[in-house]
Formats: C-alpha cells, sequence, structure tokens
C-alpha cells in the first residue's frame, strides 16, 4: 500500500526555502561582497577621526551608513529572488501544492535578518573607529528597520524586473528615495532614508516625531510588500 503524500504546511515550505538560502549564500560570494562593503563606512569614520573632525559628522557617518542600506538588500534580496525567478526554479516550486507567498517569506526570513545584523554593525563598529562613542538604541533601530523597509522594496522590484531586480533596487534607494528625502518640501516624509534619520536623530536635533516616522516607514513597506505579493501570484507558472 503506497504512502500518502501530505501538502507541506506554509510554515515549513518557509523554513526550507529559508534554509536552502542560508546554504546558497554561505557557499556563494555575495556574503564575502557584502561584509566588504559595510567595512566601508567603519574606514571611513576612521578617517575622519584622523583628521579630527569625526563627532561632529556623525551625520555624515550615518548617510554612508544609508549608502550601505542602498547596496545591501539589492544584493542580498533582489538578486536572490530574481536569479530564481530568471532561472525559473521559482516556476518549478510553484507547480507544487504550496502557497507562492511562502516561497518569497522563506528569501526575506533568511536574508532581511542577516542585512539588519551588518548593517547595526557596521554602524556600531563606525562610531567605536571614529567618535570612539557607543550607538545608541534608537539609531540602531532606525537602521533595522530602513533595512526591513528596503528589503522589501528590493523584493517588490525583484518581482517586477527580475533580470535587472540589484541594478534597479539601488537605482530606487539612490537615485529615488535619497533625493526625496533631502527635499525641503514635505515630501520628503515619503522617504524611507528620511524617516531613518528622524529616527535615529543622531545629534538630538529633529523636531519630527519619531513615532511618526516608525509608521510612514511600516506603511511604505506595507505598500510595497503588497505590490510584491500581488506580483507573484501574477507570475506565470
Amino acid at each position: 500500500m503506497s504512502e500518502r503524500r501530505t501538502v507541506p504546511s506554509a510554515f515549513t515550505t518557509t523554513r526550507t526555502i529559508a534554509a536552502l538560502t542560508l546554504t546558497r549564500l554561505l557557499r556563494g560570494r555575495s556574503l564575502w561582497v557584502g561584509a566588504g562593503i559595510v567595512a566601508l563606512p567603519i574606514a571611513f569614520a576612521y578617517l575622519l577621526q584622523m583628521r579630527g573632525s569625526s563627532e561632529s559628522r556623525l551625520p555624515d557617518i550615518l548617510a554612508f551608513e544609508q549608502l550601505v542600506l542602498a547596496v545591501l538588500p539589492a544584493l542580498f534580496v533582489a538578486a536572490s529572488i530574481g536569479e530564481e525567478i530568471e532561472e525559473r526554479t521559482m516556476t518549478y516550486l510553484w507547480s507544487r501544492p504550496i502557497p507562492r507567498w511562502a516561497v518569497l517569506a522563506g528569501k526575506l526570513v533568511a536574508l532581511v535578518p542577516i542585512i539588519c545584523a551588518l548593517s547595526v554593525a557596521s554602524w556600531y563598529c563606525a562610531l567605536l573607529a571614529g567618535p570612539r562613542i557607543n550607538a545608541s538604541a534608537a539609531s540602531c533601530a532606525a537602521l533595522v528597520l530602513g533595512a526591513v523597509a528596503l528589503s522589501l522594496i528590493a523584493a517588490a522590484i525583484a518581482t517586477l524586473a527580475p533580470r535587472y531586480g540589484m541594478a534597479l533596487a539601488i537605482c530606487y534607494t539612490l537615485f529615488l528615495d535619497l533625493p526625496v528625502g533631502v527635499m525641503p518640501a514635505s515630501l520628503k516624509h515619503l522617504s524611507v532614508t528620511f524617516n531613518v534619520r528622524v529616527i535615529a536623530d543622531v545629534l538630538g536635533t529633529t523636531t519630527e516625531s519619531a513615532t511618526s516616522s516608525a509608521v510612514v516607514i511600516a506603511v511604505i513597506a506595507a505598500v510595497w510588500t503588497v505590490v510584491g505579493l500581488f506580483r507573484i501570484r501574477r507570475l506565470e507558472a
């Protein structure tokens, strides 16, 4: 008598995809490239310290960290999802009786914590190498929120344009989100990077509400998540 095959649950699928994603990451070069990228703000802060001006340049160090946030989600999330779609690995998975969103969730569960950890570690070490101060909890929380939001945006962009997902995700942050975030108009509140700076408040001079900024980041991330999930459902198997 043949054994009865059971359909894997969404949780099991997510866990399996996360484990496979981590295995591929550890065997590839992306993690080493990411490590090299997060070392750049540390070197930058150290050079400022050598010039004796690091503590007054905290906003510049944070700005450098935001450049790192522009690259890491694209390097890890967008590239991984785009590659799976282009190589039609996801097409194979979607031919099985599993929820499509679980495949995307597995990627994010595996990669987003790594992006958050690298970003916070880079910021923490940069402050020790430069101003020689401890990173505040608010600044670390801001970077984590920014990393999560930009990772969700990168994932959505990768579903929209798999072949160019990584490049477009970087362009989104560098040429759209960052420029909008420095505008004097109220439009800047729609920028993830601007709200990250508000929450971090490295000099304690901002008059903006950190709670409102966290809510805005969550809304932006939610909108892009909906876009990504909708696109996943529309992709042909």
